[in-house]
Protein backbone atom coordinates (compact mmCIF):
# COMPACT_ATOMS: atom_id res chain seq x y z
CA UNK A 1 0.00 0.00 0.00
CA UNK A 2 2.62 2.45 0.36
CA UNK A 3 4.71 1.89 -3.32
CA UNK A 4 8.29 1.01 -1.63
CA UNK A 5 7.79 3.10 1.43
CA UNK A 6 8.28 2.74 4.86
CA UNK A 7 5.16 2.47 7.34
CA UNK A 8 4.62 1.61 11.08
CA UNK A 9 2.48 -1.64 11.53
CA UNK A 10 3.46 -1.87 15.41
CA UNK A 11 4.90 -0.42 18.30
CA UNK A 12 6.39 -2.20 21.31
CA UNK A 13 6.87 -0.81 24.97
CA UNK A 14 8.50 -2.71 27.50
CA UNK A 15 12.06 -4.23 28.97
CA UNK A 16 13.13 -2.69 32.40
CA UNK A 17 10.78 -0.14 32.31
CA UNK A 18 8.17 -2.14 32.33
CA UNK A 19 9.46 -4.27 34.62
CA UNK A 20 10.09 -6.95 31.98
CA UNK A 21 6.60 -6.68 30.73
CA UNK A 22 5.62 -5.78 27.19
CA UNK A 23 3.07 -3.97 25.38
CA UNK A 24 2.50 -4.10 21.73
CA UNK A 25 -0.21 -2.15 19.71
CA UNK A 26 -0.50 -3.11 16.30
CA UNK A 27 -2.50 -1.67 12.84
CA UNK A 28 -6.59 -2.64 13.08
CA UNK A 29 -6.06 -5.14 9.67
CA UNK A 30 -3.60 -7.45 11.38
CA UNK A 31 -2.20 -5.80 14.42
CA UNK A 32 -3.63 -6.76 17.88
CA UNK A 33 -3.10 -4.80 20.91
CA UNK A 34 -1.31 -7.33 23.56
CA UNK A 35 0.21 -7.28 27.23
CA UNK A 36 3.07 -9.97 27.75
CA UNK A 37 1.33 -11.69 23.72
CA UNK A 38 -2.05 -11.66 25.61
CA UNK A 39 -4.93 -9.87 23.82
CA UNK A 40 -6.39 -6.73 25.71
CA UNK A 41 -8.59 -4.09 25.01
CA UNK A 42 -10.75 -6.17 22.21
CA UNK A 43 -13.67 -3.71 22.73
CA UNK A 44 -14.01 -0.25 21.72
CA UNK A 45 -13.45 1.59 23.78
CA UNK A 46 -12.12 0.47 26.46
CA UNK A 47 -9.46 0.15 29.32
CA UNK A 48 -6.81 -1.84 30.82
CA UNK A 49 -4.75 -1.31 33.88
CA UNK A 50 -0.96 -2.28 33.88
CA UNK A 51 -0.45 -2.83 37.89
CA UNK A 52 2.10 -0.73 39.42
CA UNK A 53 3.00 0.91 35.61
CA UNK A 54 -0.02 2.78 34.32
CA UNK A 55 -3.16 2.21 32.09
CA UNK A 56 -4.41 1.55 28.55
CA UNK A 57 -6.81 3.15 27.01
CA UNK A 58 -8.55 2.72 23.49
CA UNK A 59 -10.82 5.42 22.27
CA UNK A 60 -11.74 8.04 19.50
CA UNK A 61 -10.43 10.89 21.57
CA UNK A 62 -7.06 12.71 20.51
CA UNK A 63 -5.37 15.23 18.23
CA UNK A 64 -3.94 13.15 14.80
CA UNK A 65 -0.07 13.51 14.22
CA UNK A 66 -1.23 13.70 10.40
CA UNK A 67 -4.13 15.64 9.49
CA UNK A 68 -4.52 13.65 6.22
CA UNK A 69 -6.31 10.95 7.95
CA UNK A 70 -8.89 13.01 9.87
CA UNK A 71 -11.18 12.18 7.97
CA UNK A 72 -11.19 9.06 9.17
CA UNK A 73 -12.82 7.44 12.20
CA UNK A 74 -10.02 7.69 14.44
CA UNK A 75 -9.05 4.51 16.57
CA UNK A 76 -6.63 5.67 19.01
CA UNK A 77 -4.75 4.03 22.09
CA UNK A 78 -3.62 5.94 25.10
CA UNK A 79 -0.74 4.55 27.03
CA UNK A 80 -0.05 6.59 30.05
CA UNK A 81 3.11 5.87 32.18
CA UNK A 82 4.16 7.93 35.18
CA UNK A 83 5.57 10.62 33.22
CA UNK A 84 5.57 8.85 29.78
CA UNK A 85 1.97 9.14 27.21
CA UNK A 86 2.64 7.38 24.17
CA UNK A 87 -0.78 7.89 21.71
CA UNK A 88 -0.94 5.26 19.14
CA UNK A 89 -3.48 5.88 15.96
CA UNK A 90 -4.43 2.70 14.77
CA UNK A 91 -5.40 2.75 10.83
CA UNK A 92 -6.12 -0.11 8.89
CA UNK A 93 -2.89 -1.15 7.61
CA UNK A 94 -0.22 1.07 9.70
CA UNK A 95 -0.21 3.06 13.07
CA UNK A 96 0.98 6.97 14.21
CA UNK A 97 2.25 7.46 16.83
CA UNK A 98 3.13 10.52 19.11
CA UNK A 99 4.95 10.04 22.12
CA UNK A 100 4.89 13.18 24.91
CA UNK A 101 7.63 12.75 27.77
CA UNK A 102 10.51 15.06 30.08
CA UNK A 103 13.57 14.87 28.17
CA UNK A 104 16.33 12.36 29.52
CA UNK A 105 19.39 12.93 29.77
CA UNK A 106 21.66 10.79 26.99
CA UNK A 107 18.31 9.74 25.65
CA UNK A 108 18.90 8.54 21.72
CA UNK A 109 16.85 6.34 19.41
CA UNK A 110 15.41 6.09 16.43
CA UNK A 111 13.24 9.26 16.37
CA UNK A 112 16.57 11.37 17.50
CA UNK A 113 18.07 12.41 20.11
CA UNK A 114 16.13 14.86 21.80
CA UNK A 115 18.65 17.91 21.79
CA UNK A 116 16.59 20.53 19.83
CA UNK A 117 18.88 20.13 16.72
CA UNK A 118 16.97 18.45 13.88
CA UNK A 119 20.55 18.50 11.71
CA UNK A 120 22.05 15.88 13.30
CA UNK A 121 18.61 13.78 13.51
CA UNK A 122 18.49 13.01 10.10
CA UNK A 123 18.41 9.21 9.02
CA UNK A 124 22.18 9.27 8.32
CA UNK A 125 22.96 10.67 11.59
CA UNK A 126 20.62 8.35 13.46
CA UNK A 127 21.53 5.41 11.94
CA UNK A 128 25.84 6.53 12.94
CA UNK A 129 25.42 6.62 16.56
CA UNK A 130 22.35 3.63 16.40
CA UNK A 131 23.28 1.42 14.03
CA UNK A 132 21.08 -2.14 13.57
CA UNK A 133 19.17 -3.58 16.20
CA UNK A 134 20.23 -6.81 17.48
CA UNK A 135 17.63 -9.55 16.68
CA UNK A 136 18.21 -10.31 20.29
CA UNK A 137 16.79 -7.00 21.60
CA UNK A 138 14.04 -6.71 19.18
CA UNK A 139 10.54 -7.10 21.08
CA UNK A 140 8.33 -8.37 18.24
CA UNK A 141 8.39 -12.18 17.96
CA UNK A 142 9.18 -11.83 14.16
CA UNK A 143 11.76 -9.85 13.55
CA UNK A 144 12.79 -8.53 9.97
CA UNK A 145 16.03 -6.38 9.15
CA UNK A 146 15.21 -2.97 7.74
CA UNK A 147 16.96 -3.18 4.38
CA UNK A 148 17.91 0.82 2.79
CA UNK A 149 15.97 1.69 0.19
CA UNK A 150 16.11 5.23 -1.72
CA UNK A 151 14.59 8.23 0.53
CA UNK A 152 12.33 9.54 -1.57
CA UNK A 153 11.01 13.55 -1.36
CA UNK A 154 7.40 15.04 -2.87
CA UNK A 155 10.27 15.93 -5.97
CA UNK A 156 9.53 12.03 -6.98
CA UNK A 157 6.28 12.50 -7.44
CA UNK A 158 4.98 13.29 -11.09
CA UNK A 159 3.26 17.04 -11.42
CA UNK A 160 0.53 15.93 -12.81
CA UNK A 161 -0.06 13.58 -9.37
CA UNK A 162 1.48 15.96 -7.23
CA UNK A 163 -1.03 19.02 -8.49
CA UNK A 164 -4.17 16.34 -7.87
CA UNK A 165 -2.22 15.27 -4.59
CA UNK A 166 -2.38 18.78 -3.66
CA UNK A 167 -6.29 19.42 -4.27
CA UNK A 168 -7.23 15.85 -2.41
CA UNK A 169 -4.94 17.61 0.64
CA UNK A 170 -6.58 20.99 0.76
CA UNK A 171 -9.84 19.55 -0.48
CA UNK A 172 -10.30 16.93 2.54
CA UNK A 173 -8.42 20.15 5.35
CA UNK A 174 -8.77 23.52 3.49
CA UNK A 175 -6.82 25.39 6.49
CA UNK A 176 -3.39 23.14 6.48
CA UNK A 177 -0.23 24.91 7.68
CA UNK A 178 2.08 24.89 4.57
CA UNK A 179 4.87 21.89 6.20
CA UNK A 180 1.49 20.02 6.74
CA UNK A 181 0.41 20.57 2.92
CA UNK A 182 3.40 19.49 1.95
CA UNK A 183 3.91 16.11 4.28
CA UNK A 184 -0.05 15.22 3.18
CA UNK A 185 0.91 15.88 -0.71
CA UNK A 186 4.07 13.00 -0.27
CA UNK A 187 1.42 10.82 1.74
CA UNK A 188 -1.08 10.96 -0.84
CA UNK A 189 1.12 10.93 -4.05
CA UNK A 190 3.13 7.96 -2.69
CA UNK A 191 0.63 5.77 -0.58
CA UNK A 192 -2.47 6.94 -1.95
Amino acid sequence: FTNGLAATNAIAIGGPFLGGHVLKVGAMEDGQITWDNNPILTDFPSQFTMPGFGEVVYNGDGNLVDEAQSHLERHIVHVNLREVHVQVMRWNNHINVRITMKQISGQDGHCGNFNMIADDDTTEQITLRMGPMPQSESLFRNYVAPSPGKLLTVDDCPPHKQADAGQTCKTTQPNMRPEILHACIFDVCFAG
